[in-house]
């Protein structure tokens, strides 16, 4: 049938609707591979490239997430704003929390909670995790339009329906004018053709002979070369644009600390950036570098790595083209530390290695897990307290001994810390401030079944500052001084008299004997009750033991805080009076003795009782350059006392051969 009908065609049709049908076909099918071929080139382009961006930033945004610094996260986010497709990012901790976000949406998009939403552009979205030492840290998400990849393939589609309308038309005309002209005509375009195809498509146009239809096909001949030459200059500029994208890209990438490699499945290296050679000094370099490249093989460059396991499973990850988690490394020569990982790269079956020197943040992280360790084995307990009086970390000696409190107002002291302008002056200028108190807790009291309980301490109070010389927080430690405090307990009974809690004997002798050896003078005086036995005899030893305590006390307040005041036993004390001047020691001296002895029978009162005392005092003289012995000395005070005794008691005696000043 259908044969049939084109036999029955005029000629003209017989030879215009096979080549308008075939013309119109293949420029239309031509039109939608090519622009199909376009879109996926671009589409895949695009992706890879947004992929390689969000990596790479993402390799940068660990440090900012750890100290929650946005700015600097902003800073490395900045660098997705180079590529026009790339229009928001979005970086979130690992909880959901919004960290940092970049926003370069059109007209059309707006954000819709954590997504975006466009009334007419499309775009597609990336992820990729944020991680450090296999931990995972937060999600990099960056969103690219493809509107400028449809744009430019409408813009092929319609230069492709135009050129299939011109031809469509031209075949129309051609039928009208073929059967007059159809052999020389067609050699002639056939001859121009042939010439415009060896000198190219784009140096030469076709010359118009006659201005009939050959002319007029000639014509639209040119205007197609036209086209196509619009069309290849476009895309000549579309590849320098993409030649300058990937120039900074190659930028970005040496400019990066981090070593990278891209290995292909035969482990070889085809590529590194500069901190990688860095980092692998067994990457040498010859004249051509894509050769050198191709000669070095990643088990050759970590070689002196261990352990083996590990680069067993690198290879593996290489060979299998599979994601490895970033894992460590020690050099075996220098003891380095290197954090390596790969990442497949879609395409050639390619793998990117990044390796990075990791050694002095694994010096810093042990130093900080010995400093959290020797923090949380110390004895003392130990607080850091916030700037708000919140306790933000204690170790086990404080829980121990005061409970797990959070709270600063939980913790209370028998004597409050006045921080007024003056002492904070002296801390923020020595920095730190120690004092004696007394703590308790509920936990504390609990534990000693006493809510009164309180342990003796020594609080010490150091600031911690910041790079801004600014105060941040506090570290505060309890030392417990119940050791402390029943040493100087024992040491004080041992020294001193149990009733008056004046020096012993031995304390007295101890004194006055380093006071000697310093070659200060002393006066030397004994000092004995009268009537003191008549008092035990009329009011019981009590009412004599509470005498003793107040003679002590008039003692003491009769002489110089450096004077020494010891009890010897029953009512015999010892006095050492350290008089800095002898010129004028007669007059001094005296005075004090007689002031003690007015002092000592002034009338007492004890619980309704008077009982009268008084006191012969011996004094001797006992220079710095005196070469007596300090019992010889003691003797003469002693005699000295008796002659006052003699001589009527309630007076004192000084012995002659004392101070030369005196005569």
């Amino acid at each position: 049938m259908i044969l049939q009908w084109f036999s029955a065609l005029p000629l003209r049709k017989k030879v215009i609707y096979p080549i308008w049908t075939l013309l119109t076909l293949s420029t239309m099918i031509l039109g939608a591979s090519v622009a199909h071929f376009m879109g996926v080139t671009h589409s895949a382009n695009l992706y890879t490239r947004t992929s390689i961006l969000a990596q790479g930033i993402a390799s940068n945004l660990s440090g900012a997430l750890i100290f929650n610094d946005k700015q600097t996260g902003l800073d490395q986010m900045n660098a997705l704003s180079f590529d026009p497709e790339v229009i928001a990012a979005r970086v979130e901790h690992i909880n959901n929390e919004p960290f940092a976000k970049l926003d370069n949406l059109p007209e059309n998009c707006s954000w819709h909670e954590r997504d975006i939403q466009c009334s007419h552009s499309v775009f597609f979205a990336i992820t990729h995790p944020i991680t450090l030492d296999n931990e995972h840290l937060g999600n990099l998400t960056v969103w690219a339009s493809k509107d400028s990849m449809f744009e430019q393939r409408n813009q092929i589609l319609t230069i492709f329906l135009i050129t299939t309308v011109i031809f469509s038309l031209l075949a129309l005309f051609f039928a009208h004018r073929v059967h007059r002209l159809i052999a020389t005509p067609l050699l002639s375009i056939f001859n121009s053709m042939q010439t415009v195809i060896k000198k190219g498509v784009t140096e030469q146009r076709l010359h118009i002979v006659h201005p009939d239809e050959i002319g007029k096909l000639t014509h639209c001949f040119n205007e197609m070369l036209d086209n196509l030459s619009q069309r290849d200059s476009q895309l000549t500029l579309a590849f320098q644009r993409l030649e300058d994208k990937t120039h900074y890209i190659n930028q970005v990438l040496d400019s990066l600390d981090q070593g990278l490699l891209v290995v292909s499945p035969n482990k070889k290296v085809i590529y590194h950036n500069p901190a990688a050679r860095l980092l692998l000094p067994q990457i040498q370099l010859n004249n051509d570098e894509m050769t050198s490249l191709n000669q070095q093989h990643i088990e050759n460059l970590l070689s002196d790595f261990e352990p083996i396991n590990r680069l067993t499973l690198l290879r593996e990850c290489i060979e299998m083209h599979q994601r490895l988690e970033p894992t460590t490394l020690r050099h075996q020569g220098t003891g380095q530390q290197y954090q390596i990982s790969t990442y497949p790269i879609a395409g050639e079956n390619n793998s990117l290695v990044h390796i990075e020197d990791i050694s002095q943040r694994y010096l810093i992280e042990q130093r900080q897990r010995m400093a959290e360790m020797i923090f949380d084995q110390n004895p003392s307990s130990v607080i850091v307290v916030t700037r708000k009086m919140a306790i933000e970390t204690k170790n086990n000696a404080f829980i121990q001994t005061f409970g797990n409190i959070n709270n600063l107002n939980q913790l209370h002291l028998r004597q409050p810390i006045e921080l007024n302008t003056s002492v904070l002056k002296q801390v923020l200028k020595v920095g730190y401030l120690k004092l004696q108190t007394d703590v308790t807790s509920q936990f504390f009291s609990r534990k000693h079944g006493n809510k009164s309980h309180w342990l003796p301490c020594l609080l010490t109070i150091k600031l911690i500052k910041n790079g801004d010389n600014k105060v941040e927080s506090f570290v505060i430690s309890l030392n417990d001084q119940t050791q402390v405090k029943e040493l100087q307990r024992l040491n004080f009974e041992a020294n001193h008299d149990g009733l008056t809690q004046l020096a012993n004997r031995q304390n007295a002798y101890k004194q006055l004997l380093n006071a000697h050896k310093k070659q200060k003078s002393v006066y030397l005086i004994f000092l004995d009750l009268d009537g003191f036995k008549a008092v035990n005899d009329t009011y019981g030893h009590q009412c004599g033991d509470d005498l003793l305590k107040i003679i002590s006390q008039r003692l003491t307040n009769n002489v110089f805080e450096n004077d020494l005041v010891a009890r010897l036993s029953g009512d015999e004390f010892l006095l050492g009076l350290y008089l800095t001047n002898p010129r004028v020691a007669t007059q001094e001296i005296n005075a004090i003795l007689q002031r003690i002895l007015n002092a000592i029978s002034y009338p007492i009162n004890i619980n309704g009782a008077t009982p009268y005392v008084s006191a012969s005092i011996g004094a001797y003289y006992w220079s710095g350059n005196d070469q007596t012995p300090l019992e010889e000395a003691l003797e003469k005070a002693d005699k000295a006392m008796y002659q006052a005794k003699l001589s009527g008691k309630n007076r004192y005696h000084i012995a002659k051969e004392i101070n030369p000043f005196l005569v």
